[in-house]
Parts: C-alpha cells; sequence; structure tokens
C-alpha cells in the first residue's frame, strides 16, 4: 500500500525506472545504429573485394587468352618451318638424284671413250 511516508520512496524508485528503460531504449538505438554502420561497411568491404577478385579474375583470362593467341603462333610457325624443311629436304633428295644420274651418264661416257683419242 501506498502512504505518505513510502510514496517518495516509489516515485523515486519509479524514476529510476523511466530513466533506465528511457537510458536503454537510446543504447539500444545507438547499438542498433552501430551494428548497421559495422553491416554498411562489411557490405562495402566485401562488394569492393568481389569487384577486385572480378578484376583480377578478368586479367587471369585476358593473359591465358594471350598466352593461347602466343602458342597459337608458335605453333602455326613451326608447322611452317617443318612444311619449308620438308620442301628443302625434297629438293635436296632430287638434287641428289640428278648429280647421280649425272655421275651414272659421265662413267658411261668415260668409259665408251676411245683410249686413243
Amino acid at each position: 500500500m501506498v502512504n505518505k511516508d513510502n510514496a517518495p520512496m516509489l516515485l523515486g524508485m519509479a524514476a529510476i525506472v523511466v530513466t533506465l528503460g528511457i537510458g536503454t531504449c537510446s543504447t539500444n538505438a545507438r547499438i542498433d545504429d552501430g551494428f548497421t554502420n559495422v553491416d554498411r561497411r562489411f557490405n562495402e568491404t566485401n562488394r569492393r573485394m568481389d569487384d577486385g577478385f572480378a578484376n583480377v579474375h578478368r586479367r587471369i583470362d585476358d593473359t591465358n587468352q594471350r598466352i593461347d593467341d602466343t602458342n597459337r603462333r608458335i605453333d602455326d610457325t613451326n608447322q611452317r618451318m617443318n612444311d619449308g624443311f620438308t620442301s628443302v629436304n625434297q629438293r635436296i633428295d632430287e638434287v641428289q638424284s640428278d648429280v647421280r644420274e649425272i655421275r651414272t651418264m659421265l662413267f658411261e661416257i668415260l668409259k665408251n671413250l676411245n683410249p686413243a683419242n
């Protein structure tokens, strides 16, 4: 029961409860704002990291494409060189065959020559 003697004490306790309630709400609001700010900063950091990794992956893909292009050009050059060497080797074989034929003809002519001449 509330009487004159207890009233100041009850009013004081009520004031403390109200103050704590308002202070707690204010503190909770500030904590929520802090968490919201931290979440926003994490999201921004994650977005920037995702952008950075996407850029790194794009650069890696570009580099791989350049390497593939270079390897293709090397393969083309090697093929042309092999074709060129094959052609040169065929011509050398033809010349060697012609030289053998000429040598054989020369030996036949020398063999049929008259020693008296």
